[in-house]
């Protein structure tokens, strides 16, 4: 039985979702439209020139395969996301190539932010509609301290100012450390993302003290699951609650948005966090983009989200 008085889907058409209730007979009782913003978020892989294996051969510095880079743009064109997180972007010239490759296809990104912080091979960057007013801010200082030794978050974070009329809101797109390690005493880099996250977290509070208050979005390869140390040491601060995650899925209802070739295994690692005071975000759910072909181009999913900004 369908409960009359509970909206069963959102369509989006050109900026805006239309939410669609139906009578218990099922015709349609009422439409009401809202402006959104389209944010997505994507590990692309090794976008980048480094030493690989391609077609069985070892190639090195050699550039991201054409053929993987065509699966990324059919990704990102079928959900055409307004603001474009992504991680493991390489220099400059490859975000530019993506964006290039992009507008000859269609989808035209005229703001773009690349971050340098401590990782001089992977970067985290943002494209995003040229029609949304954006400030760019670079954190490639979030210190930590790892065996003893002053360290930083190797990629850092970049964030990403959006201004609106009600005060604006803040994109804060962080990749932390993969489970890769040659630390024996830190198998899985467990410790090390824990404290790449409480930075993250550190900072954030820094910026915005009056978090009940603030509008923002933790987005990224978070590279961790949802019970993790790092994942709750982005979430809370003792009893104070930084961010509380939205629920994503793709079509067939699963939650997964990596695969691990090496394990054949799949785990949830790609996240978008809300600020605690965002409640027009309540009800929002997510969306995986749910493809056969995924993995020819990434071995994440493209995961995104449309937020109403009426």
């Amino acid at each position: 039985m369908i409960d009359s008085s509970r909206p069963i889907g959102r369509i989006r058409f050109g900026g805006s979702i239309a939410v669609i209730v139906l009578t218990l007979s099922g015709l349609l009782l009422s439409v009401a439209e809202c402006e959104t913003i389209r944010v997505a978020s994507y590990n692309v892989r090794n976008y980048l020139t480094m030493d690989r294996l391609v077609e069985g051969k070892w190639r090195p510095e050699y550039p991201k395969p054409e053929s993987e880079k065509r699966y990324l743009r059919e990704a990102i064109l079928e959900v055409r996301p307004d603001i474009l997180a992504l991680q493991e972007m390489g220099s400059k010239k490859h975000l530019e190539e993506l964006r290039r490759d992009l507008a000859n296809e269609g989808l035209v990104y005229t703001g773009s932010a690349w971050l340098e912080a401590h990782d001089t091979e992977r970067h985290v960057a943002a494209l995003w509609n040229g029609e949304i007013r954006i400030e760019v801010r670079s954190h490639r200082d979030l210190p930590i301290k790892y065996r003893g030794e002053r360290d930083h978050v190797k990629r850092g974070m970049l964030e990403l100012r959006v201004a609106d009329e009600q005060g604006g809101w803040s994109l804060f797109n962080a990749h932390l450390k993969s489970k890769y390690t040659t630390v024996k005493s830190d198998p899985l880099s467990n410790e090390r993302r824990t404290l790449e996250g409480r930075a993250v977290r550190d900072r954030i509070i820094k910026l915005f003290p009056d978090l009940e208050n603030r509008r923002y979005l933790i987005v990224g390869d978070l590279n961790d699951s949802p019970v993790s140390g790092a994942l709750r040491a982005l979430r809370k601060k003792g009893k104070r609650v930084l961010s509380v995650p939205i629920e994503f899925s793709d079509e067939s209802g699963a939650r997964w948005t990596h695969y691990y070739k090496k394990e054949d295994s799949y785990s949830r690692i790609d996240f978008m966090l809300r600020s605690p005071g965002w409640h027009e975000l309540e009800r929002i759910l997510g969306v995986i983009r749910h493809s056969r072909d995924y993995y020819k181009g990434s071995d994440h999913r493209l995961i995104w989200v449309d937020l109403p900004i009426d």
